[in-house]
């Protein structure tokens, strides 16, 4: 009777330490694979713990130590912002729709609709929205969240299951185009925006490109982009700030300023190299 006892007390202590490796294992496993998957996954990981814990756990969770994050026009590192805040009640729901990722797997954007919650997941949503996330693979082989900015609007977009996924293809021979290059056509990019010059964005704009500007429910095509830039005003300049180029030269991120009068905010726009020139993929677009 004595052994039977001690049996099921190691059993249920062999059963809890099972679980509890498991779930370690499924949680990191959950935003540790590559490729598109694993860059997806990554997001929904995010998603989940966020929605299960705080805002603020979330974003210390999924963050670079050195990811970024925007507030007034300003690039602030997030891990600061966010150890110094309260932690509270509100609940952030969000999904992925949208992922692009290199051919040499180690950078990716991911993009979709989110919404926020005074306390209860119940809650009708207090504001809504579009996220945009530049993420990558650290050394260790996980993927952590570089670049976060989003967008929010008046009409709410349902969260979505499905996620349109683009997998740049391996190409020989590319020519890694230094981050300086890629920057001074992003802001040949914004000047072309403010003089309305369409030719020039209409030749940079991908046919499967997307575009997020708040206030406005964001758009994806070449067609419906390039009409949604043509209402931006001519008092609104933007301006490139810093960004960076994949191992494989096939895609890059740029973020900077976005002036409206005295009012500053952000914009990100990530570029691919595809049918042998640079094309905007994903913009969003604070004003």
């Amino acid at each position: 009777m004595v052994l039977r006892i001690e049996f099921q007390k190691t059993m249920k202590k062999s059963c809890l330490l099972f679980f509890v490796i498991g779930f370690c294992f499924f949680c990191s496993t959950s935003y540790s694979q590559k490729g598109i998957k694993g860059l997806v996954n990554a997001e929904k990981a995010f998603a989940t713990f966020t929605k299960t814990h705080t805002v603020r756990d979330g974003f210390l969770q999924f963050m670079d130590s050195t990811g970024i994050i925007f507030r007034e026009g300003n690039a602030i590192n997030a891990f600061e912002f966010y150890q110094k805040q309260n932690p509270n009640a509100a609940i952030l729901s969000w999904t992925p729709s949208f992922a692009v990722i290199s051919a040499s797997g180690e950078m990716g954007v991911t993009t979709g609709p989110y919404e926020l919650r005074s306390g209860s997941i119940q809650d009708s949503s207090v504001s809504c929205g579009f996220f945009s996330s530049i993420w990558e693979l650290n050394k260790n082989g996980i993927w952590k969240n570089m670049v976060d900015l989003g967008i929010s609007y008046k009409k709410r977009s349902p969260l979505v299951d499905t996620v349109y996924k683009i997998k740049l293809p391996k190409t020989k021979n590319i020519y890694r185009t230094p981050i300086e290059d890629i920057i001074s056509l992003d802001n040949k990019f914004n000047t072309a925006i403010s003089e309305k010059n369409y030719g020039f964005l209409i030749a940079y704009l991908s046919p499967e490109t997307r575009l997020n500007i708040v206030g406005e429910k964001p758009v994806a095509g070449h067609s419906a982009s390039f009409n949604s830039l043509q209402f931006i005003s001519k008092n609104v300049k933007l301006n490139a700030v810093s960004g960076k180029v994949s191992a494989a030269g096939d895609f890059a991120y740029v973020y900077g300023t976005v002036t409206n009068r005295n009012k500053k905010q952000n914009y990100l726009r990530v570029w691919i190299y595809q049918n042998d020139q640079w094309q905007v993929i994903l913009q969003t677009i604070q004003l």
